[in-house]
């Protein structure tokens, strides 16, 4: 067995005892001429290498390290929005709306693509909320459309205390009004029709 199979086993055994070895370190302990082999070793193996079973403690550290959250955040802000990139991303994929709407209702196991062509218009048109579309729904366009989790759209950011004082002092009294409205117009609505399943994932919340 060479000096670089002996380390490169050794890494491997580090690795896969959760101990999160040092590739630098690693490297140092072969001469010099023979590191760039060990690199494309080491190289090669973690590209198919498991995901070590790290216990809790060195799952925690790992968690709280400046370079994971970074890179956590960053994969965050740059998710797609839903639903100012769905045409682009639909166009770039080669699909029309009711190539997804058929692709959907495979998925999900429903009967009227017609209508979930209409859901796709309308929430590509911004005609419908995307906090309402359900995570299922998000995936299901995220996985047909090649791209990482779509982000279903941030909520607007909370009033401060002063802008929401100003408010309350200038603006209580059309408030009220305006619930007390509201509020007699629902009593005397009729009950809305119960969701589908179609409905639940355009309209029906995140956890529908």
């Amino acid at each position: 067995m060479s000096t670089v199979e002996r380390i490169l086993g050794e890494f491997i055994d580090a690795w896969q005892a959760g101990e999160r070895p040092d590739v630098d370190a690693y490297l140092r302990r072969v001469p010099e001429a023979q590191r760039d082999e060990l690199a494309e070793q080491i190289d090669m193996w973690l590209v198919v290498a498991p995901t070590p079973e790290y216990p809790a403690a060195a799952r925690e550290v790992i968690a709280a390290e400046p370079a994971l959250q970074a890179a956590l955040r960053a994969a965050e802000e740059s998710r797609p929005a839903v639903p100012e990139s769905l045409p682009a991303l639909r166009e770039r994929a080669g699909l029309g709306v009711r190539d997804v709407a058929r692709a959907l209702a495979e998925r999900f196991g429903l009967r009227d693509e017609d209508r979930a062509a209409s859901y796709l218009e309308r929430l590509e048109r911004g005609e419908l909320d995307p906090g309402r579309l359900s995570r299922r729904l998000v995936d299901a366009l995220s996985e047909l459309l090649g791209v990482p989790r779509l982000m279903p759209g941030a909520p607007p950011p909370p009033m401060r205390p002063s802008q929401a004082f100003f408010r309350a002092d200038e603006d209580a009294q059309e408030w009220i009004a305006q619930d007390i409205d509201a509020l007699s117009r629902a009593a005397l609505a009729a009950a809305p029709e119960p969701m589908d399943e179609l409905d639940r994932l355009f309209l029906g919340g995140p956890d529908a």
